[in-house]
């Protein structure tokens, strides 16, 4: 990966909660419910394995980025009461050993930055290195990538006198792979006191190849669907979220 990606959100961090609001912490949480405690690969400023922690499940979190560890540390010192329920991990996918097995793992906005076919294979085994027998592996994918998309709006937010906005652009660049561009603005009383680029990559897959690469890695997919709201996947939706089981 060149020197001018990162993962995303390396600048942009503290800004990460304001526009993430997808609806899913209660489809995470039915799962979790089910298992008692959980990995959350990915687990960014702690958006989900906060409330999972509060409704008293344990969650082991692996998170990459440094940027991102610092806002979940900094979230979780207002909570004290839940750090006996959430342990943070500096670590990728691929290479986050917990030295113990677990009943499930979640993947949330996380599997698109797998860059390719080698990237996907070893976090899927590492993956199920860590899950006991028959363990679910909850993840979500964007299927949509495959097209440039120019730069537009994609949020605001006030709060007081601020005012957030950010603005999403892609690309596509040779080897399945999407340039993502992300801008956020930050105005006080009007006034423009803050803008921040992030560029990153994604990688693009469909859905033939990701149920070849779930196989090979010893899974079965048990479920397919295309919202949080459990509606189950069609053909050509966008999004598509898939609970597969380890073998």
């Amino acid at each position: 990966m060149t020197s001018h990606y990162d993962k995303g959100y390396e600048k942009a961090a503290h800004l990460y909660d304001i526009f993430d609001n997808k609806d899913n912490i209660n489809f995470f949480l039915h799962f979790a419910s089910e298992a008692a405690e959980i990995i959350d690969i990915g687990a960014g400023t702690g958006r989900i394995a906060i409330p999972l922690a509060q409704k008293g499940i344990t969650v082991f979190c692996v998170e990459p980025s440094p940027a991102m560890r610092r806002e979940f540390v900094r979230k979780l010192s207002a909570r004290p009461h839940l750090s006996k329920n959430i342990r943070i991990m500096e670590g990728d996918a691929m290479s986050f050993d917990f030295g113990r097995t677990f009943p499930a793992a979640f993947l949330s906005a996380t599997f698109d930055h797998f860059l390719d076919d080698d990237e996907r294979i070893a976090s899927l085994t590492n993956i199920a290195r860590h899950l006991q027998p028959q363990g679910r592996l909850i993840f979500d994918v964007f299927l949509g990538l495959m097209k440039n998309s120019s730069l537009s709006p994609a949020g605001e937010y006030k709060e007081g006198n601020k005012e957030y906005r950010r603005f999403v652009g892609g690309k596509l660049i040779p080897g399945n792979r999407k340039e993502t561009i992300l801008i956020f603005e930050t105005f006080e009383s009007g006034t423009l006191i803050e803008r921040i680029e992030e560029r990153s990559l994604v990688g693009i897959i469909d859905r033939e190849n990701l149920h070849k690469l779930l196989k090979k890695t010893g899974f079965e997919v048990q479920q397919e669907l295309s919202n949080y709201d459990r509606t189950a996947f069609k053909r050509d939706d966008k999004l598509l979220i898939i609970e597969a089981m380890k073998k």
